[in-house]
């Protein structure tokens, strides 16, 4: 494994409310917003056994008096339920919530449109006509890093695609994900060592500045300080 299992069980779940209590204090302490991007997750499956999650993230949002304020960006890999929050929030009163619509493996159906028989997978979602289509519902797409900059046949990055441009023509920003420093998330020739599990500081640090040459507004990383990096140029 590349991640440690040292503290499982150590710690309580984490509530989505604690959680926008936690960052109302650090945005306090730091005199600065700090922003919350959820994900609702599988909604079909809970909106199937009567848990539907958009109204009651809507509600939890809300009832805090920060997230009322705060950056926030719903995102999921499901389309409906993105056309549905667009509809609630539609009147502009959430002016601070933004909805990026993520994007899985090329060949992989969209899970709320298979439940229906439908056949829309994630490579025709990246299609011009279906970016445009998008951006009546959604700000942004998250692809994953590789739909973006392959890896060539040697590990190397290869050659950008189209994706970011035909995003930007759709009027859509770009935040892909996940940036991570283990080696065997990294193209091969920034890696640090031989071990696939070793750590690559500065090879996660490159690697998400060639992701910033292409244009990308906005990237996700499990190690948010190499990703300062990158974007400070340290």
């Amino acid at each position: 494994m590349a991640r440690g299992t040292q503290h499982d069980g150590e710690f309580p779940l984490a509530t989505l409310g604690g959680i926008i209590a936690l960052l109302a204090v650090e945005s306090a302490t730091r005199g600065r917003f700090i922003g919350l991007i959820p994900e609702i997750k599988h909604a079909s499956y809970f909106r199937r056994i009567g848990l539907p999650m958009e109204d009651a993230l809507l509600a939890t949002l809300v009832a805090h008096e920060y997230t009322r304020r705060a950056p926030v960006e719903i995102q999921s890999f499901e389309i409906g339920n993105l056309k549905y929050l667009r509809g609630k929030l539609g009147d502009g009163s959430h002016g601070n919530i933004r909805l990026p619509q993520l994007l899985g493996d090329a060949g992989e159906r969209l899970y709320d449109v298979a439940a229906t028989g439908g056949t829309l997978d994630y490579a025709q979602m990246m299609a011009p006509a279906s970016l445009r289509a998008i951006a009546t519902c959604a700000d942004a797409i998250g692809p994953n890093v590789r739909a973006i900059i392959p890896l060539a046949p040697d590990g190397r990055l290869g050659t950008p695609t189209a994706l970011v441009r035909d995003a930007y023509a759709a009027g859509l920003e770009v935040h892909p994900y996940t940036f991570r420093p283990e080696n065997c998330f990294l193209p091969r020739d920034l890696w640090q060592g031989s071990d696939s599990h070793g750590v690559s500081e500065a090879g996660s640090t490159a690697g998400i500045r060639a992701y910033l040459v292409v244009g990308i507004d906005a990237f996700f990383a499990d190690d948010p300080a190499t990703g300062r990096k990158a974007l400070e140029g340290g």
